[in-house]
């Protein structure tokens, strides 16, 4: 106990003795020009006017593609390749003989094909937030671009290309917006977007 009384009365006057307020640190000039570096460094790296429209258009456009690609599939297949819920609710409608066709292992491997997909975005994009100029956004959308193709190519025959599509392009908005926007399905959205009414209604009262 002795001890530790010694080093706690030690850390305090330490503290005492050199602490000093951000006018006075501001004053030397070394840590003026580290606090100017940092600044000078994030705003190069935060995007600009034009690239933030540019991504919010990115957005609005894969929403769209997402929405498409959904409609054609369940118009097609009577499946959502967007998100698993759907594909997970058919698997146990299927297995207890409450859905037609019966065969529950069609929703299993769109599920399986979803899970795929984002397994292959995080191997292309390693980091979370948004990484202009260093993540390879543009190798994720052409393998989007790619799996829808072989999709259409075959006559709409394999909509698990559609959900493995959907996966990538999921895990990459997903990792892009660290997890607050999503393309592919709408839940996330009807939940934020009340969530975020209420706080600006408790915010201005």
């Amino acid at each position: 106990m002795g001890k530790q009384q010694l080093i706690e009365e030690s850390e305090e006057e330490s503290s005492e003795e050199g602490s000093v307020t951000f006018a006075e640190a501001l004053q030397n000039n070394a840590i003026r020009n580290v606090l100017l570096d940092q600044l000078q460094l994030s705003e190069a790296l935060s995007p600009s006017l034009r690239e933030q429209v540019g991504i919010h258009l990115i957005g609005i456009v894969l929403s769209i593609a997402a929405g498409a690609c959904n409609a054609i599939a369940f118009a097609k297949f009577m499946y959502y390749v967007s998100h698993v819920s759907g594909s997970a609710t058919g698997i146990g409608l299927r297995y207890e003989k409450l859905q037609k066709p019966y065969d529950y292992m069609e929703p299993v491997w769109l599920v399986v094909y979803f899970i795929v997909g984002s397994f292959m975005c995080g191997l292309i994009v390693h980091s979370n937030g948004m990484r202009l100029g260093q993540a390879r956004y543009e190798v994720v959308l052409f393998l989007v671009a790619a799996m829808e193709l072989v999709c259409w190519y075959h006559d709409l025959a394999h909509p698990e290309w559609l959900a493995a599509a959907m996966g990538v392009q999921n895990a990459m908005i997903t990792s892009w917006s660290t997890a607050v926007v999503r393309t592919t399905h709408m839940t996330g959205t009807a939940t934020d977007s009340p969530a975020g009414l209420t706080f600006m209604l408790g915010v201005m009262h």
